[in-house]
């Protein structure tokens, strides 16, 4: 069995800044791999916020750091792993809302609006069996979002609505249990 120690660092910083960080914070000390995660907060659509986007997505990859983005919110990511959501746009605004009722039956609330915490009983339902079609939700949320990432040819992630990487975070993390 492998291991990995994982120094997560989170100061605040989001796209462009977060990964001119990563780059400064890579200089200062050597790391087997460094991952860069944020989302298109705020939305996208904005010119000057789609470029820091894409501006943020390739000064990673040119420094050879994992790329976990989503775009719009992280939210997508966790509606994933329950919802085969076939890509396409997704407002933002709705995925608190869409949380919520795919957590309903398991009885839990996700404060997204006001505290963006996964609690422990929300983790061990990401972390679950879907009874219905027996299989992990981590895979399932893996698989659906490789396909909805190959709908897109990547040239412009700012507007690959909804569409996510954190795919790639999760799988190399899976390497490791």
């Amino acid at each position: 069995m492998s291991s990995a120690t994982i120094k997560p660092v989170g100061e605040g910083y989001n796209t462009i800044s977060l990964v001119q960080r990563a780059v400064q914070l890579s200089k200062e000390r050597s790391y087997e791999q460094v991952w860069c995660v944020f989302d298109a907060d705020p939305k996208p659509d904005n010119p000057k916020h789609a470029k820091k986007f894409n501006d943020a997505v390739k000064l990673a990859e040119r420094n050879g750091f994992g790329v976990a983005y989503s775009n719009q919110a992280f939210e997508y990511w966790l509606i994933l792993h329950f919802d085969d959501h076939q890509g396409g746009g997704m407002n933002r605004n709705d995925y608190n809302n869409k949380i919520n009722q795919l957590l309903k039956p398991f009885g839990l609330t996700y404060e997204g609006e006001s505290n963006k915490t996964i609690t422990e009983e929300i983790f061990e339902v990401l972390d679950g069996i879907d009874k219905k079609i027996n299989k992990e939700r981590k895979r399932l949320a893996i698989s659906r979002a490789e396909r909805n990432y190959d709908l897109f040819d990547h040239t412009n992630p700012a507007n690959e609505e909804s569409s996510t990487t954190v795919f790639r975070l999760v799988k190399e993390l899976l390497k490791y249990i």
